[in-house]
């Protein structure tokens, strides 16, 4: 039995995590925000031991706030970030930069074996051309919060690693999905509800990679040896379904006509634009109905490698594409 430490444990990852910890056996001690509601959901995770989860309150970048729960850990699983949120740059450096730094650094000061650190294959850019992402691949800028400061984020990560030794390893899922989600296929069933959703490229697959088959290559890593200083690019198959085909099966699902409308890219990009320099100025809390960061995403056709992560550590996608969205959509609800 291993103390795991999981920051973010609120969060779609990190309460998969948690779960699949505390069905190996492991004590686990989950970080989340003080006052999160989705506090409450971990607290009622089924367990076999009663005491083998402790929720911490505390927040990664006030590093005093969490410091108890790295003491004498096994590993840590750094899953919290600020993701896809309306919010101004000097917040997502302070949480997925700062944060992660207080995490990385707090694992070193207390001698934790192992820390993963989940990160994202936005990592690598946009796609040019028929460009194959790999774990050797530049990283490069989007020109976006959230890909921008992950880029920063592990930059400091791998030369902290190579200064101290740091016993990392990092993650790059694809675009995670899955029963719990509370964001991305929730977001485009409301925008297809609303007569909001249009597209803005044709055919364009997802790189997408289901909740539990996540959780499976994280596991592998955190036991690995092989993994320590290693990253790993992880996506079911080049073979997902398009935009059209998704926003399709979400419609049958709430019984709504599928949307079909197409816009140029150029146009696409202006009109979001447009919509976020409104919202700053106005000094609105909620974000804009479009944004640049979700055209340049669903408008781009990312082709990723998974062939370290299957060769290294063994890793397959248990759960089908197939399979995967039937669960997905059945666990969809507005």
């Amino acid at each position: 039995m291993q103390t795991s430490v999981v920051t973010g444990a609120a969060g779609f990852v990190g309460q998969a995590l948690v779960r699949r910890l505390l069905a190996a056996g492991d004590t686990v001690r989950a970080v989340v925000l003080r006052d999160d509601p989705a506090a409450r959901e971990l607290a009622r995770l089924p367990s076999a031991d009663p005491a083998a989860l402790t929720i911490f309150e505390g927040d990664i970048t006030r590093t005093e706030s969490v410091t108890p729960a790295f003491e004498a850990a096994d590993r840590v699983f750094h899953t919290a970030a600020l993701v896809h949120a309306w919010a101004p740059r000097a917040e997502f450096e302070r949480v997925n930069v700062l944060g992660s730094r207080n995490v990385a650094e707090l694992a070193l000061a207390h001698g934790v074996p192992r820390l993963i650190a989940i990160s994202t294959s936005d990592v690598f850019g946009l796609p040019e051309g028929n460009t194959v992402f790999t774990e050797r691949s530049p990283h490069r800028p989007w020109g976006e919060p959230y890909a921008d400061t992950k880029i920063e984020a592990e930059r400091w990560l791998w030369r902290l690693q190579r200064e101290s030794g740091l016993p990392v390893t990092v993650i790059y899922p694809g675009w995670v999905y899955g029963p719990g989600d509370k964001a991305f296929f929730p977001g485009l069933a409301k925008a297809i509800a609303a007569k909001q959703m249009f597209f803005w490229a044709k055919a364009v697959r997802l790189p997408l990679v289901y909740i539990d088959n996540l959780i499976d290559a994280v596991m592998l890593a955190a036991n690995s040896p092989q993994a320590v200083g290693n990253g790993y690019i992880v996506f079911d198959t080049e073979q997902g379904p398009t935009m059209e085909e998704l926003a399709a099966a979400i419609a049958q699902k709430i019984g709504v006509r599928a949307p079909s409308r197409h816009l140029p890219y150029a146009m696409t990009h202006r009109i979001a634009a447009a919509l976020q320099t409104i919202w700053r100025v106005s000094g609105r809390k909620t974000p804009p109905p479009l944004m640049t960061v979700d055209v340049k995403a669903f408008g781009s056709q990312f082709h990723l490698s998974n062939e370290k992560v299957k060769r290294e550590l063994g890793w397959q996608p248990k759960v089908s594409i197939e399979a995967g969205l039937a669960a997905a959509l059945a666990a969809l609800a507005l």
